[in-house]
């Protein structure tokens, strides 16, 4: 008998996790049929379809404008009040101007930006007579050379051209990791199958609403999915120590919790390469080195901008009067913020209007399971999978990154569900399509559309009912 196809069933005394070549669903010959299919000019429609659907909701959202008539809502006393909500609708504004600012700046020959407009000094940092951008500097990187053409004129079609091309990135980049995961029968999906959870990350997932916004945090979300999912890829392939590294590492300098994904590939290493000790040394010694020297990258970053290596900028930064007394208080990460994050992070429904738009997401936050019920069935795959190591590694490095955000001194302030969760997306999208059966059963195909439902809800109530949430 094949060895790769043979099934571990590990005794209780001593049990042992999966590897990642074994799976135990469908034959040798349909795993292989389905992995051509994944390969064949089908699949080039369906990512090109796909592409399509982004770049029509993309269009919709910056280009069509709709008047809707609807009575006076009323909020509860859980929802926000109405004059935060005022506050973000006549903040948002068009453009990453954070990170063209920064590029600007660099152009210049120096770190800080030019003084922001009045009343624009929002999420900057004064430090020694100039204004910083603390945000981790890559998506500024994107920048440059649009800066270098237009400067600081046509904000809003260079942050869109950004944007979108990242958009338009991680559609490809998680078609490749859905295919690999068949190829490396971690998953054993029909074709029907992958292209309904594709169309559920892109749709029905929160990355759909932050994909669609243009300032700059936003953006940061969008350019680290891209260089997680290349990590993924990474640890699905030939998991090379270096490699993986410089793309968590990239994802590091857009969202600095990305970083703290870290455990999952050193886990995955561990268990994959134990038996080899000189393999597994050099592969840590690679990962490690290569992370090191983005996390001294970044702290000789804060030093140049503000004379200490561990100041980063945002205890100091001019944030939103509702979020001063609580990071100037308790600091930056503290558990004073732990009840508040969890309840805004998994708990905080929707609530029921009357009216039109009839259901309200609160703007400062609400659970990911309420916004994206289909990712529950991650919960099934550590009952279908409890050996595989795959399971284990990409729960380890949610781990980090979460208690970050349980920790944190904003919820991600004014949103669409619970944006900081993007950070870890890729990990917890592909833990939680372990879970789905190999053909989708009909529950399965209701939660995905009712996922994509209340997604293409959720944009299309912050785009076209701003004058419901400032009411």
């Amino acid at each position: 008998m094949d060895n790769k196809s043979q099934i571990i069933r590990p005794s209780y005394a001593g049990a042992q996790l999966e590897p990642l070549i074994l799976t135990e669903h469908l034959p040798q010959l349909d795993r292989q049929e389905e992995a051509t299919l994944l390969r064949s000019w089908r699949a080039l429609l369906l990512v090109i379809l796909v592409c399509l659907v982004f770049t029509l909701i993309t269009f919709c959202k910056h280009f069509v404008y709709l008047q809707i008539d609807y009575g006076p809502a009323s909020f509860s006393s859980q929802a926000v009040s109405p004059h935060i909500v005022g506050a973000y609708i006549s903040s948002q504004v068009y453009g990453g101007l954070h990170f063209i600012s920064l590029a600007n700046g660099w152009l210049q020959g120096h770190l800080y930006v030019d003084d922001p407009s009045p009343g624009g000094a929002g999420d900057y940092t004064f430090w020694n007579g100039h204004w910083y951008v603390a945000f981790p500097p890559l998506p500024a990187v994107f920048f440059l050379p649009l800066v270098a053409i237009f400067h600081y004129s046509h904000q809003f079609e260079m942050s869109l051209a950004v944007e979108f091309t990242f958009g338009i990135a991680n559609i490809i980049l998680m078609f490749l990791v859905l295919r690999r995961l068949v190829e490396k029968c971690q998953i054993s999906l029909s074709f029907s199958s992958v292209a309904w959870l594709l169309v559920l990350f892109v749709c029905g997932t929160e990355l759909l609403y932050v994909s669609m916004q243009l300032g700059g945090c936003f953006l940061a979300h969008v350019i680290a999915t891209t260089f997680l999912l290349l990590h993924m890829l990474e640890l699905l392939g030939k998991r090379r120590g270096w490699l993986a590294a410089l793309w968590l590492a990239l994802a590091g300098l857009s969202r600095s919790t990305a970083l703290l994904a870290f455990p999952c590939y050193l886990l995955l290493i561990y268990l994959e390469e134990r038996h080899q000790p000189w393999l597994l040394l050099r592969k840590c010694i690679a990962f490690c080195a290569v992370l090191g020297v983005a996390v001294s990258g970044i702290l000789l970053y804060n030093l140049a901008r503000f004379g200490s290596w561990l100041d980063f900028g945002y205890t100091s930064m001019n944030v939103s009067p509702r979020l001063a007394d609580g990071l100037h208080q308790y600091g930056q990460f503290s558990l004073h913020f732990l009840a508040m994050n969890f309840h805004y992070m998994l708990i905080q429904p929707p609530q029921i209007l009357s009216q039109l738009p009839y259901i309200f997401f609160n703007p400062v936050g609400t659970g990911i399971f309420w916004t994206m019920p289909a990712l529950c069935s991650l919960f099934r795959t550590f009952f279908v999978r409890p050996h595989n190591y795959l399971t284990w590694c990409l729960s380890a490095g949610c781990i980090f990154p979460v208690i970050a955000h349980l920790l944190y001194f904003n919820t991600g302030w004014l949103q669409f569900g619970y944006r900081f969760f993007v950070d870890i997306l890729p990990l917890v999208f592909v833990l939680a399509i372990m879970g789905f059966h190999d053909r989708l059963r009909w529950y399965e195909k209701g939660l995905i559309l009712l996922s994509i439902g209340i997604n293409l809800w959720g944009l299309f109530e912050y785009t076209y009912f701003s004058s419901l949430l400032s009411y």
